[in-house]
């Protein structure tokens, strides 16, 4: 029987290697992403076993209308997020508040509520939090608190889950070679007025394995997770940061 994945935040990043190593092992996956271009390619790669599906998370209307329309989800991967800098003492700051909590937190829990009605028991949640999840860094207020949100909603949804043998589970990446991430050091080195390979040794310099972390990496943790073999892990927020953290 193909089984059946939602990947959310599926156009590029940890979503995109998610959705590969999906499609390498057998499934059929729809590809959730804001924008239809950033799709196309996944299409012209992966053929039927790919069916884009262009839905803006923040807009759980229509998250919820898309997702609860489909047949049965196995397996949903909540990769959707924006990482924004919300400082208190910035006019822009309420705007970014509401917009990253929107997204990152409001988007992941609707997605799950459409879904989990159907999901078949054995059925597998992973979302991306962060190591923002479990620490903090000054101007992240918005993205460190939706982080952190989105881990209780793991767990308090594990428990309600798990008499159907559906897991619920977080992963929380480090520095993660992302476009996401790549256009974070680009701003902190236009910020600071220095190179940007100033900024990435800076970074290599707090963790342990000396690189970031790779999207497939995280995708190959989030893939297990979603695999039989982790029957009996749930609940969990699993750190993959090269060593950067532990908490």
């Amino acid at each position: 029987m193909t089984r059946l994945a939602v990947v959310t935040g599926a156009s590029s990043g940890i979503g995109l290697a998610v959705v590969e190593r999906l499609v390498a092992r057998g499934d059929r996956v729809m590809a959730v992403a804001r924008r239809p271009e950033g799709l196309a390619d996944l299409t012209a790669r992966f053929g039927d076993q790919v069916q884009p599906l262009a839905v803006d998370v923040g807009d759980h209307a229509a998250v919820h209308a898309t997702l609860a329309a489909l047949p049965p989800v196995h397996t949903m991967v909540l990769s959707a997020g924006i990482c924004k800098q919300a400082r208190l003492d910035e006019e822009a700051d309420d705007a970014t508040w509401w917009e990253t909590l929107n997204v990152n937190l409001h988007g992941s829990y609707f997605a799950m509520k459409a879904v989990a009605p159907t999901m078949p028991d054995g059925g597998r949640i992973v979302a991306v939090s962060s190591g923002l999840g479990k620490l903090g860094r000054p101007g992240y207020a918005a993205y460190c608190a939706s982080k952190h949100a989105l881990l209780g909603v793991v767990k308090c949804v594990s428990k309600e889950l798990a008499p159907r043998g559906i897991t619920v589970n977080a992963v929380c990446p480090g520095w993660v070679d992302t476009p996401m991430a790549r256009a974070d050091v680009v701003k902190t080195a236009h910020e600071r007025g220095v190179e940007q390979a100033a900024v990435e040794a800076g970074i290599y310099a707090g963790i342990p394995i000396g690189r970031m972390v790779s999207a497939d990496e995280c995708a190959a943790l989030i893939c297990w997770l979603a695999s039989p073999e982790a029957a009996a892990v749930t609940g969990e927020a699993y750190n993959i940061s090269g060593g950067e953290f532990f908490a």
